[in-house]
């Protein structure tokens, strides 16, 4: 088969293509609408997990735009035909973990250079796994061998620390200074994600799927209305665009300005960044499957889904995040929705999307950037912020269970991995005493075998 659409040629560096906009991606008006206001839900969720960390408002809007940024290479600089994202299950683990070291605080720490000094040593453990694997090809046959019990039982341990820290850790801090807001946001997003009886109305009903397709956006949109109207959000908008504190965010968690992290932390980080590529791999080999799925009715476009390549741009992107804030649970493979509703439209001919490229640009780069550096949205999302990150854990910790209690076939394994779910999510700093747990357990209580 060729490929005979002239929207998926690019420029050629190395094993990546860059597509310039409106040159090699063509802009698609329902992506990019989609891209301004699905991201604009889910933007800030990452500014109270900056501010739990010792990072002012403005500082973590810094962070967001260059996560984001970074995030919107993917499709567009690298050339994956992947939605990306976070690695959204590592965060809730992260976070545990930085409470435990003092790094970390609901109510919002004070700055400390170890926290970022910490976070380098993931990052930068993290760039070189997915760098290496990426070159060598090694990636499967790593992640075959992890036995199945401990790969449910660290994606379970992320959907258990989600919703303790949103029920239990923060619940008075965060959900309980909204409750009303949040109690409706996550009922709505839990019942147009996850509720069976929903999917069977949208797989007949037109305006079900489509609100199904928006994910979190119905939710927020209406748990935010509801918490201006009742007074649990106040709003005070600002006028004008400002480019975010870049240079603040650079001098207060870069390492070649605070300094590069001490050996003892590089150790302590090992354990978490196992943790976060078996996560980021799962993701991986999902997105693959969506576009593999989707391919057979595109033979006009044959993408070039190679998991070698999309390991060696996240490392890549991560290793730009380092230099100027490191944070790696910001630079993932998929975010799944998002991937799901664009190679669904790619999937119906070249006539609804010529090439996959225009849907993830228009998508991405024509859309979350511009969201930093605007005033008035900036100040709209300020009170909503921790609705966006409570949905993004709650709906983290759903996906993460419905996973993770799928893998076990045996009441043992099942056993085995509740056990290694809670010492991931518990453990803290010892989260490498989780993962020598979950190795024994899966040795002597379940056993090895040939075929996981």
């Amino acid at each position: 088969m060729k490929n005979n659409t002239s929207h998926s040629k690019g420029l050629k560096w190395g094993p990546f293509v860059t597509r310039i906009p409106f040159i090699h991606i063509k802009l698609r008006a329902a992506e990019f609408f989609q891209g301004i206001v699905i991201s604009g839900a889910t933007a800030f969720a990452g500014i109270p997990i900056a501010m739990g960390m010792g990072l002012t408002f403005e500082e973590g809007v810094a962070l967001s735009l260059i996560a984001g940024t970074l995030i919107a290479a993917g499709p567009i600089i690298f050339g994956v035909p992947f939605a990306p994202g976070w690695v959204t299950p590592a965060y809730p683990i992260v976070i545990g973990v930085f409470a435990t070291m003092g790094y970390y605080s609901p109510a919002g720490a004070e700055y400390q250079v170890e926290t970022f000094q910490f976070m380098s040593a993931l990052c930068i453990e993290f760039t070189l796994l997915t760098a290496i694997l990426g070159m060598t090809g090694l990636s499967s046959k790593i992640v075959n061998y992890i036995p199945n019990t401990l790969k449910s039982g660290i994606i379970l341990g992320a959907a258990i620390a989600a919703f303790y820290q949103v029920f239990f850790k923060e619940f008075d801090s965060k959900y309980m200074e909204q409750p009303v807001a949040m109690t409706i946001a996550l009922a709505i997003c839990i019942l147009t994600t996850f509720s069976e009886p929903f999917k069977k109305l949208a797989s007949s009903n037109k305006n079900f799927q489509k609100l199904s397709s928006l994910g979190l956006l119905p939710g927020f949109v209406i748990a935010a209305t509801v918490a201006y109207v009742i007074g649990e959000a106040t709003l005070n908008i600002t006028w004008g665009f400002k480019f975010p504190d870049v240079v603040t965010l650079f001098e207060r968690t870069s390492p070649f300005s605070i300094g590069f992290p001490t050996p003892d932390m590089y150790l302590n980080a090992l354990p978490l960044v196992i943790i976060g590529y078996i996560l980021l791999f799962g993701d991986i080999i999902t997105g693959k499957a969506i576009l593999n799925d989707a391919q057979k009715e595109r033979p006009d476009e044959v993408l070039d889904v190679n998991v070698n390549k999309v390991h060696l741009s996240i490392a890549v992107r991560n290793f730009l995040g380092l230099i100027i804030n490191p944070n790696f649970p910001t630079q993932g493979a998929l975010w799944t929705g998002v991937h799901v509703v664009v190679a669904e439209r790619w999937r119906k001919g070249p006539k609804e999307m010529p090439s996959i490229f225009d849907g993830l640009g228009s998508y991405y780069l024509m859309a979350i950037p511009l969201l930093y550096v605007t005033m008035p949205f900036v100040t709209l999302m300020q009170p909503l912020m921790n609705i966006a990150l409570n949905l993004t854990l709650v709906l983290t910790g759903f996906a993460c269970a419905y996973v993770a209690l799928a893998i076990p076939k045996t009441n043992a394994e099942t056993a085995c991995a509740l056990l290694i779910g809670l010492l991931v999510a518990f453990s803290g700093e010892y989260v490498w005493v989780a993962l020598l747990v979950g190795i024994l357990l899966s040795v002597f209580v379940v056993g090895l075998h040939k075929k996981q």
